[in-house]
């Protein structure tokens, strides 16, 4: 075998260097994404290097024993990986109870848990397709999505080599190769799984599938390329695979190195948060990274060798694994307590705390544990240690939910004496007295920030989801009602539902719902309805044409979110519809967008921080309300619609409250509070009247 071959054993500089880049690239990207806004593609790096370790080890084993250790291999990995990740956890949960609002507290716990677990990535692809959770506040621990990647591939990878070594004889073939027939058969089934993950990887992709970023299926066949990869070393370290001269020659694996690294910083600085992703788009560093790994360690001109070999950049490598643990808990701190993204000296901060912090957890936690001898020379300890460790975080991950939780019911009794008999002024009707935080001497907010996500209308699934494709009919009211309105559109509707359905009771009038999340009323097809992530048409088609054949219904109420982004003109799509329904004899009474917070925060944790002072989480009516929002415009162009405008209970002399008489205005990011809706049951009343009468 050539000198200039790729032997394993020359390999960890070369790794070590990619390490080193796949940990920059997304530390940079977590603190400066509009610099390197592709940088995510650093973990996909991570993948390919575990897929490629993990199964060279494998194989040697089984080559040299016939067998994988699996008691052996776990102790091995618990070892490397748990003792650095359950201290991050562990102080996370600590540092939480004096960093974090306690809105976030029980959200924290979960997390918590489920990374001790390693099942963080199922926990976020579960949120993603919620739509109401989609958009919660980062939480420091979200990046152990991809240690629960690499994990739960470390459970069953070694599971297929032992059943292929149990399955296939060790037939020896005519150049002697004894491994070839089993390596044959992992060539089939690694080979099998990469194809069928990286196609419903894109599937996932170009379907709009939020989950199919976190969700270990469209990840693992990038650590099936690092595999197939380690099978292909293998065989030609031992003399099984001949490569020809010219695939050999130092200038050849120069140049592949080259274009490789060319090709993940064309990545990393060309792709963004509109890339779909993982899919297709990240062959490119999975790719990239396989070939240099290939290549192992080169010389001559044009060579990388005294850069993959200098000290610092084989440091940063050996300590990727705890810079990536230590980083992100940092920045969503640094965020919480500076009230914004750091600046780029802040950011060079960060980055310099986050080795420091690195370096500790290297020196005197990950590799003292790694080697400690009562440990690394008994699997059944390691093993037994590992799950003491998990077992002591993921119990003290569950103290947050627990204390917010306790604290949640005081406050709660302290809310129902005063729910008993509100106060004069309480919500809405405190706006005529300019507003005001508190009224009466009342200091309790109503709802609870903490529990403000659940203060919302308790339709079921007659708020039928983006992906469904139908929407639902559902009546409220008397059956013998003399008078119907239809409440029509996407959650920015059914968060009107308090204010319609308060006002129709005090009537005796019957409310029929055709609320659907994501879809807006209109004639227009969204972008997300294009690209396949929510089905909207049939459902708006279902919505026009029972609209049309029922002859009890007075007058359509609509709303919608005012930053969704269509194909066409919006303001036509509304009006078109609403043309339709007009010409049919029902009169359209559309509402204008309510204004949304500053997006960087909860306006709910700001007035859990701010209990006793939550005008300053007010902020300005100016660059409030969405700019996509068209109901006004479409009204022009279909003037027998009449619009309803509540921005004046929204926003009052330039500037948008969270906290109206006692009320908290938001619920979550952009929804309306039911509480605060429901006080504005009289004004909707008043505007209503008023626009049947002018009709």
């Amino acid at each position: 075998m050539s000198s200039n071959s790729p032997q394993v054993k020359n390999f960890r500089p070369e790794i070590q260097a990619l390490r080193a880049l796949a940990v920059l690239l997304v530390v940079a990207y977590h603190l400066e994404p509009s610099v390197v806004p592709g940088g995510y593609i650093g973990v996909d790096i991570f993948f390919v290097i575990s897929g490629f370790l993990i199964t060279s080890h494998l194989l040697r084993e089984a080559e040299r024993t016939g067998r994988v250790k699996l008691a052996a291999f776990f102790a091995g990995r618990a070892r490397r990986i748990l003792p650095a990740a359950m201290l991050v956890i562990l102080v996370v949960v600590a540092a939480s109870f004096l960093i974090l609002p306690k809105t976030q507290w029980e959200t924290l716990g979960t997390q918590a848990i489920a990374s001790a677990f390693s099942v963080q990535n199922w926990v976020l692809a579960a949120d993603s397709v919620d739509y109401l959770a989609a958009d919660q506040v980062p939480g420091p621990l979200q990046h152990f999505w991809s240690l629960g990647v690499e994990e739960q591939f470390y459970l069953f990878w070694p599971l297929l080599v032992l059943a292929v070594c149990l399955m296939a004889k060790p037939n020896a073939d005519p150049r002697g190769d004894g491994f070839a027939s089993r390596r044959r058969m992992l060539w089939m089934i690694f080979a099998g799984i990469a194809v069928v993950s990286l196609c419903y990887s894109a599937y996932a992709g170009y379907s709009g599938n939020a989950a199919g970023y976190f969700i270990t299926t469209t990840r693992v066949w990038e650590l099936a390329v690092g595999g197939l990869l380690a099978l292909v070393v293998q065989a030609h370290a031992n003399g099984s695979l001949a490569l020809p001269a010219w695939a050999m020659s130092w200038q050849l694996r120069n140049l592949a190195v080259l274009a490789a690294l060319a090709a993940i910083c064309f990545a990393a600085f060309s792709y963004n948060a509109q890339t779909v992703f993982p899919g297709i788009a990240a062959a490119i560093p999975v790719l990239g990274c396989a070939v240099v790994i290939a290549a192992g360690n080169t010389r001559g001109p044009g060579s990388l060798h005294p850069l993959v070999n200098w000290a610092p950049v084989q440091w940063v490598g050996l300590a990727s694994y705890s810079l990536y643990l230590w980083h992100w808990p940092l920045i969503v701190f640094f965020i919480e307590l500076a009230g914004g993204e750091p600046s780029p000296w802040q950011s060079v901060a960060l980055l310099a705390g986050s080795l420091l912090l690195a370096w500790a957890s290297l020196k005197w936690v990950e590799a003292p544990l790694r080697s400690f001898r009562p440990l690394a020379s008994s699997p059944a300890r390691s093993l037994v240690a590992g799950a003491v460790m998990v077992g002591l975080a993921a119990s003290l991950a569950t103290l947050p939910g627990t204390m917010q939780k306790r604290l949640v019911d005081q406050e709660r009794q302290e809310l129902a004496t005063m729910m008993q008999s509100p106060p004069d002024g309480f919500g809405a009707a405190s706006v005529a007295q300019g507003a005001p935080a508190f009224v009466a001497g009342h200091q309790q907010v109503v709802p609870l920030p903490a529990t403000a996500a659940e203060d919302q209308p308790d339709l079921g699934d007659c708020v039928q989801e983006p992906k469904s494709m139908q929407i639902k009919e559902c009546e409220f009211g008397s059956k013998d009602a003399t008078y119907t309105v239809a409440l029509v559109g996407d959650s920015h509707a059914a968060h009107w539902f308090e204010a319609v359905h308060g006002y129709a009771q005090s009537k005796g009038w019957k409310v029929v719902t055709y609320l659907k999340n994501s879809c807006p009323f209109s004639a227009a097809q969204r972008k997300a309805d294009q690209d396949g992530s929510i089905n909207c048409e049939e459902a708006i088609g279902q919505s026009l044409q029972a609209l049309k054949t029922r002859d009890d219904i007075n007058a359509v109420i609509t709303a919608n979110w005012g930053g969704a982004t269509f194909t066409t003109d919006a303001a036509k799509g509304q009006a078109a519809i609403w043309s339709e329904l007009e010409d049919a004899g029902l009169p359209v009474y559309a509402i204008v967008d309510t204004p949304r917070p500053p997006q960087d925060s909860y306006a709910r944790d700001c007035v859990e921080e701010n209990a006793q002072d939550p005008e300053k989480c007010a902020f300005p009516e100016k660059g409030a309300y969405e700019k996509g929002d068209a109901t006004e415009r479409a009204a022009e162009l279909e003037p027998r619609v009449e619009v309803l405008d509540f921005s004046d209970h929204f926003c009052m002399e330039g500037t948008c409250p969270a906290v109206v008489g006692n009320v908290l205005v938001y619920r979550d990011k952009h929804h309306i509070s039911d509480t605060y809706m429901g006080t504005l049951a009289p004004v909707f009343g008043q505007r209503i009247e008023k626009a049947l009468a002018a009709n």
